[in-house]
C-alpha cells in the first residue's frame, strides 16, 4: 500500500499545496505519526530537570490536535450549510453548479481532516492517559472519537449517508423518467449517443438523464442533456469513502433511484455492471457497439 509520503517521494508535492494529496486515514499511519511525535516530547525530557513538566506538556499537545480537529468540525459544519443553499438555488447555470462541485470538495476535503485529526487527538488522549495515569479531558469540545472509528466503518457510513443527502435533495428536484447511462472512458464521436438519447427523449418526453459524470461518453451525454434542456442527476463516486469500489457503489445508488433503463455507450467494467445488475432487477438496457477505431 502506498502512502502519501511514499507518493511524495515518487512525484513531489503538487503545486496547489497538500490538499491535492490523499488524507492518510489508516490507524496505523496516524498512530505512528501522533506516537513518534508524543515519543519525541516526552521521552526526551523524562528523567530529567523536566519531568514535573510532562503532564501539562503531554496534555497540551492532546489539545492542540482536539482544538484542531474542532476547528474543521466546524468548518464542515457552515460547508454542510453552503452545500444545502447552493442546492436550492440550482437553476442549471454553469457558474452555479461549478460553485455547487466546488463547495462538495472542499467539503469532502475538510471533513475528512477533521476526522483524521479526531482519530490522531484520541490516539494522544490515550498517550495521556498511559503516561500519566490521569484522565485526558479537553480543554474545548468533546472526546467523540471512538477507537471503533479507526476501523473505518463509521467514516464510511457517514459519507455514505451524507452522499444519500445530497443525492436526495438533486432528485427530489426532478421528477420524470429516470434513463442511466455509462460507457467508455475513450469514447470520442459525439454522433452516436446524441441520436441514442434523441431517439430515447422522443419516446420518453419527460426523461431524466442519470450518470456519474464520467469523462468520455457520459460527459458527451451530459452535454446533450443541457443542450436539450434534459434535467441530470449526477451520482458522483464517493472515492474518499470507497476507494475503488466508489463507482461500483455510485451503480448501486443509481440502481435505487428508480430508474427505468439504462443506456450502455461501448463496453467497461464500470458501465458492464451497471448493465448487468440493471438486467438482473428486469430493466431494459439498450448496448451501444463504440465506433470502430480507424487505423492510421
Amino acid at each position: 500500500m502506498i502512502t502519501p509520503y511514499d507518493q511524495i517521494e515518487l512525484y513531489g508535492l503538487t503545486e496547489n499545496g497538500t490538499d491535492d494529496l490523499p488524507i492518510p486515514m489508516d490507524d496505523d499511519l496516524q498512530s505512528r505519526a501522533v506516537g513518534d511525535a508524543f515519543e519525541a516530547l516526552i521521552g526526551t525530557i523524562q528523567g530529567t530537570g523536566l519531568a514535573s513538566e510532562v503532564e501539562p506538556l503531554a496534555h497540551a499537545f492532546a489539545t492542540m490536535l482536539q482544538r484542531r480537529a474542532v476547528s474543521l468540525d466546524q468548518a464542515a459544519d457552515r460547508l454542510k450549510m453552503k452545500i444545502r443553499a447552493l442546492i436550492d438555488v440550482q437553476d442549471g447555470n454553469e457558474i452555479a453548479e461549478r460553485q455547487l462541485e466546488e463547495a462538495q470538495r472542499q467539503f469532502d476535503t475538510t471533513w475528512e481532516k477533521a476526522l483524521a485529526l479526531k482519530m490522531m487527538a484520541e490516539t494522544a488522549a490515550e498517550a495521556y492517559e498511559r503516561e500519566t495515569g490521569q484522565h485526558y479531558i479537553p480543554v474545548t469540545g468533546d472526546r467523540t472519537t471512538k477507537r471503533a472509528m479507526e476501523t473505518g466503518a463509521v467514516f464510511e457510513a457517514k459519507k455514505l449517508l451524507d452522499a444519500a443527502d445530497r443525492a436526495d435533495a438533486e432528485r427530489n428536484k426532478v421528477t420524470g423518467t429516470f434513463i442511466a447511462v455509462a460507457g467508455e472512458a475513450e469514447w470520442l464521436d459525439p454522433g452516436p449517443i446524441w441520436r441514442r438519447l434523441d431517439a430515447a427523449l422522443a419516446k420518453c418526453p419527460d426523461m431524466v438523464l442519470c450518470h456519474k459524470g464520467a469523462r468520455g461518453a457520459e460527459r458527451i451525454a451530459a452535454t446533450w442533456a443541457k443542450a436539450r434542456k434534459v434535467p441530470q442527476v449526477l451520482f458522483r463516486p464517493n472515492w474518499p469513502a470507497f476507494k475503488k469500489a466508489a463507482p461500483f457503489r455510485a451503480n448501486d445508488e443509481m440502481l435505487k433511484a428508480r430508474i427505468r433503463g439504462v443506456i450502455l455507450f461501448g463496453g467497461g467494467g464500470i458501465g458492464l455492471n451497471l448493465a448487468e445488475k440493471a438486467e438482473d432487477n428486469g430493466l431494459h438496457v439498450a448496448r451501444i457497439p463504440a465506433p470502430e477505431k480507424k487505423d492510421g
